[in-house]
């Protein structure tokens, strides 16, 4: 007697076919969330992440945080005085990233906000701004070594003031932590990749406005890709296309166990 095959555990984006298989262990936490945010197909094993989880309004703002000047051995990082009321509730003196500005820019690029960059509520997600938390402590910290790093690398004009500013290549929550509410594991981390490629991919608007960003930015200014390894690839390659505009960087992501500006590695 032939008996059923159960069928594999996947997650769909609404409005957008594509299934992409899960874990059992993942696909039951999300199923046990009971979140406003998913739709349920029992029968298929399906987990459809509904529309208004990645609406414009749950987009988390890229930020500029700091403006840094070289004068040959010495460092000016700045602040402004005032955050933009647009980003008020973020833990740093943040603004939104202006594309008329007229100098040179250092971009770090992370891959998508996880927990720190939204408001810490149960009803609904409500963004803050770029890497906050143990993320933007880091990066905060780390500035200085930074502009030293890419001293060494021979492409800062000193006497020039750079904005540094922060963006996420997919601007929603990839890791669905709202949701499931789990830590990191392997399980989250997977689910993680596979929500942001899925986003990547599937949304065309998710890397149209990070080329539109990038390709706003000044001749020479310096881009680091800062993405867990695992998705760093795909950002390296659209990269590509700024390779004689830009000097191009990877780096291991702020948040990383070692001090990630040691890491700092030039691609072109």
């Amino acid at each position: 007697m032939l008996t059923g095959v159960r069928q594999k555990c996947a997650i769909t984006l609404e409005g957008y076919p594509i299934q992409t298989e899960i874990s059992d262990v993942v696909y039951e936490d999300l199923v046990a969330s009971n979140s406003k945010y998913i739709l349920l197909d029992k029968e298929r094993n399906i987990i459809t992440l509904k529309r208004s989880f990645f609406k414009r309004n749950k987009q988390v703002q890229n930020v500029t945080r700091f403006f840094v000047e070289l004068n040959g051995d010495d460092i000016t990082i700045d602040t402004l005085s005032e955050k933009n009321s647009l980003v008020l509730n973020s833990g740093f003196a943040d603004d939104l990233i202006d594309t008329n500005y007229k100098n040179k820019t250092i971009a770090i690029l992370l891959e998508s906000p996880h927990i720190d960059e939204y408001e810490q509520t149960r009803e609904k997600l409500v963004p803050i701004g770029a890497a906050q938390g143990q993320t933007g402590k880091k990066i905060e910290k780390s500035i200085e070594s930074l502009i030293l790093a890419l001293k060494e690398h021979l492409v800062l004009e000193e006497q020039h003031k750079y904005r540094v500013i922060i963006i996420n290549a997919v601007n929603f929550q990839t890791s669905l932590h709202f949701i499931h509410e789990k830590p990191m594991n392997n399980y989250y981390r997977e689910l993680r990749d596979k929500m942001w490629l899925k986003m990547w991919t599937e949304i065309p608007q998710i890397k149209n406005d990070l080329i539109r960003q990038l390709d706003s930015l000044k001749k020479d200014s310096i881009i680091i890709n800062a993405c867990p390894k695992s998705l760093k690839p795909f950002i390296n390659q659209e990269h590509l296309q700024f390779a004689n505009r830009f000097s191009l960087f990877e780096s291991n992501h702020p948040s990383s166990t070692e001090i990630w500006t040691k890491s700092l590695f030039k691609l072109n």
